[in-house]
């Protein structure tokens, strides 16, 4: 059955149940309900209920109860959203909404679904897979959000809330132990120290041994070891101003290396070790010959290691006619990478991998700083309530980059006896890109009659982006002006108008219905991981058109609400990883199109019991093909096998199912808690179902994963009178193995079950 087809009998069951009593059950007054959800999607708090756009939205509570640890987990509870590690970084997310993202993390891409902590946007992926320790909401936004939210959320936006200070002293410290030897200890205390003075501090460290045993090093790889530490600050001198400080400190060691399902463990075949030193040999392993790679990086070993911190300022205040807020930002990040992606053209794993640097070892030593500072207004003048404002962002990257190769694995490729390692230079170098964005936006609510709203807007963006790269190598390599002569850019500059329209209507105070039309779009780039000029192409930007309509509803008891909306998203120009010869090469490589419908029920049947179930259905397809990949298309159908299964082009030469889109994603959550004396126990149970889909661009059959479904267990056990509980959960119960991505041949895997138990205590 089509989406198109469910939309249209789902719609006849929706019009059904308007007419039939969901709008109009008892109007008791029983208290016993789902509590109401206020939401920020507009940039202003709202009930859940009365925002005409695909909102979810999770409290520190729910996210407690379904385990959601971390913005890697809300993929779980959210209908048409895939996300995963990217591959290599443990601590970098590619996230999906609605088949749009983004796989790479060098500083000249930037992903389609943008990251907000307290309203300060994350330009970077590499340290998007945020602890969610000491958080007050989670909202993920579905669709492009380009008015409010601006650049990059042409897929749509995670928007995390942090817990503020609080007007009590109070706090809560949490220690854990689970599986592969998973150690945890997180803590926050809230002090007052005055009436007009708050503080928060919290503090989080996980530590396991990893859960993948290289038989080469007889190593264990993608450990964890993570910390970070945070300090909020809250003043408020009055009713009407609040300035809100923090900053933060993260250090995230953890990698995603290659690895592969054996029993019931994992196991790697990578003679790269993670004790240093096999970067920086001589080339080709001849004494007097230069060094693998130059720099900082040539000394590591394999692994990631990404340290983030920043400052965050928010001066509130409020006047008779809105409300003032002054938002200022400030984000340094530094990653240490160090690789090693297997190539399967270079023959088995075994015995190619198995040379001291593995097949290809990738590394990096990247820094980044970003500044951000917005002024936004909200306000009210008669019928219209609007938020507006100016937004300024500027980043600055320095990359420096390289790779190495065993070379003695090409002798396969000829018959020839293999050698097990000849260490090769691919290429080296140093990449400084900058990016200046400037934008205004206004959008407001304007109340027509009693039961019509018109919400319209826009955003008027200027960017400007600039690149330089050198050589490492002396002799070797290119420079910018290289990649000028080949014909590329190397300063961009864009100009967008991203405006939304949307009609909602109040059939009554608990049933709401709309429609809307949006404009997004993602800036353009260079194809960053290159070792020529040739390759190192400037795409341009991406714009996206969505076209939404939905249902927003409520019982009159408050035990059921269950909102859904169709979709249409037809994107331009999408920047997706797709070239003749290498798979690592980006360009504007198609259109794409995507269409279905998400539904979200809560109910609450009797006090204790709980349900949260979401479904997600769509359909997407690339269309209209460059010139360059309906070039690449002609000669792979003429017989050029190399032209095959390569970028977004099938083994038949036609454009390949988009990656991460399942026909269909869906969730069920259960929870229900009972009292006895003065404690309460609570369980919760969670069933995930995610659909046919492939994980690699190219259509390949061996990046194709099957459906597949997994389940989640926990029991909490709380004396409410000491603010004791101890808590027992698995996740992914069944230890159920699904790919993620795949990459030169090769599938990646999700992290496995875990399974442990949590004491935690509130005073």
């Amino acid at each position: 059955m089509s989406v198109t087809s469910i939309s249209m009998r789902l719609s006849v069951a929706i019009a059904t149940a308007l007419s039939t009593g969901l709008a109009y059950a008892d109007t008791s007054t029983d208290t016993s309900g789902l509590e109401s959800v206020v939401v920020t999607a507009q940039r202003r708090s709202e009930n859940l209920q009365d925002v005409p756009l695909s909102v979810s939205s999770f409290s520190a509570q729910a996210l407690e109860a379904q385990q959601i640890t971390s913005t890697l987990d809300v993929t779980r509870a959210v209908p048409n959203m895939v996300a995963t590690n990217n591959v290599g970084q443990a601590s970098a997310n590619v996230y999906y909404i609605r088949g749009l993202g983004q796989t790479q993390s060098f500083p000249t891409f930037e992903p389609q679904v943008g990251t907000y902590v307290d309203d300060i946007y994350i330009g970077r992926q590499n340290a998007n897979n945020l602890s969610l320790f000491g958080v007050e909401q989670l909202q993920v936004l579905r669709g492009p959000q380009g008015t409010l939210f601006g650049r990059n959320s042409t897929g749509g936006a995670i928007v995390v809330n942090l817990a503020k200070p609080a007007d009590t002293a109070h706090g809560d410290i949490e220690v854990g132990y689970g599986n592969y030897n998973r150690k945890t200890l997180r803590a926050g205390i809230d002090t007052p120290l005055s009436d007009t003075v708050k503080t928060r501090l919290a503090f989080f460290t996980v530590e396991d041994d990893g859960y993948v045993r290289d038989v080469t090093t007889r190593q264990t790889l993608n450990k964890t070891k993570n910390y970070g530490i945070r300090e909020a600050i809250t003043y408020k001198p009055s009713d009407k101003v609040e300035w809100n400080v923090a900053g933060d400190y993260i250090d995230n060691d953890a990698a995603n290396v290659l690895n592969f399902p054996s029993g019931s463990s994992r196991i790697s075949y990578s003679g790269f070790s993670t004790d240093g030193g096999a970067l920086s040999g001589p080339l080709f392993g001849i004494p007097g010959y230069p060094p693998l790679l130059a720099g900082r990086k040539a000394g590591l070993g394999q692994g990631v290691e990404v340290i983030t911190w920043s400052l965050t300022s928010n001066l509130k205040v409020a006047y008779d006619s809105g409300t003032l807020n002054v938002i200022t930002g400030y984000r340094g990040l530094n990653q240490l990478t160090a690789v090693d992606f297997p190539f399967s053209g270079f023959g088995p794993l075994q015995p190619f991998d198995q040379s001291p640097i593995g097949q290809f070892a990738l590394a990096q030593d990247l820094h980044t700083n970003q500044f951000s500072q917005e002024i936004k207004w909200t306000g009210e003048a008669g019928r219209l309530k609007y938020t507006t404002g100016v937004f300024y962002l500027h980043e600055k990257s320095n990359n420096d980059f390289g790779a190495a190769g065993n070379f003695g694995a090409l002798a396969f490729l000829f018959g020839l006896p293999t050698l097990p390692s000849l260490p090769g230079t691919l290429g080296d170098e140093t990449a400084i890109n900058e990016t200046k964005s400037t934008a205004a936006y206004f959008q407001g609510d304007l109340a027509l009659a009693d039961a019509w709203t018109l919400t319209f807007g826009g955003r008027y963006t200027h960017e400007q982006k600039n690149l330089s790269a050198r050589s490492n190598v002396p002799g070797a390599g290119f420079d910018t002006a290289a990649i000028q002569a080949a014909g590329f850019k190397t300063d961009l500059s864009v100009n967008e108008f991203t405006p939304r329209l949307a009609l909602n209507y109040k059939v009554d105070p608990n049933v709401m219905v709309y429609a809307s039309v949006t404009r997004g779009f993602q800036g353009g780039g260079w194809n960053g991981l290159a070792f020529k000029a040739a390759d190192y192409n400037n795409f341009d930007p991406e714009t996206v058109w969505s076209y939404e309509a939905g249902l927003r509803s409520e019982s009159s008891d408050h035990k059921l609400r269950f909102n859904v909306n169709v979709f249409q998203e037809n994107v331009s120009s999408y920047q997706l990883l797709s070239d003749n010869g290498s798979s690592f090469v980006t360009r504007n490589a198609a259109d794409f199109e995507a269409h279905g419908i998400e539904a979200e029920l809560a109910w609450k049947p009797v006090d204790r019991l709980t349900f949260d179930v979401n479904l997600g259905l769509m359909n997407a397809k690339y269309k209209n093909p460059s010139a360059a990949v309906a070039e690449q298309q002609a000669g792979c159908k003429a017989g050029t096998a190399s032209l095959c299964l390569n970028g977004i082009v099938d083994a038949s030469g036609n454009l390949a199912t988009p990656s991460e889109t399942p026909r269909s994603t869906g969730s069920v959550h259960a929870m229900y808690d009972w009292t006895a004396s003065h404690y309460t126990i609570t369980a919760n149970a969670g069933l995930q179902y995610v659909g046919d889909q492939n994980v690699g661009t190219e259509g390949s059959p061996n990046g194709q994963q099957d459906a597949y479904t997994t389940y989640d267990l926990g029991l909490t056990a709380k004396d409410n009178d000491s603010g004791l509980s101890v808590t027992a959960e698995c996740r992914n119960c069944g230890g159920k193995n699904w790919g993620t991505a795949y990459l030169f041949g090769y599938k990646y895997w999700n992290v496995p079950g875990t399974y442990g138990l949590r004491v935690n205590y509130k005073w």
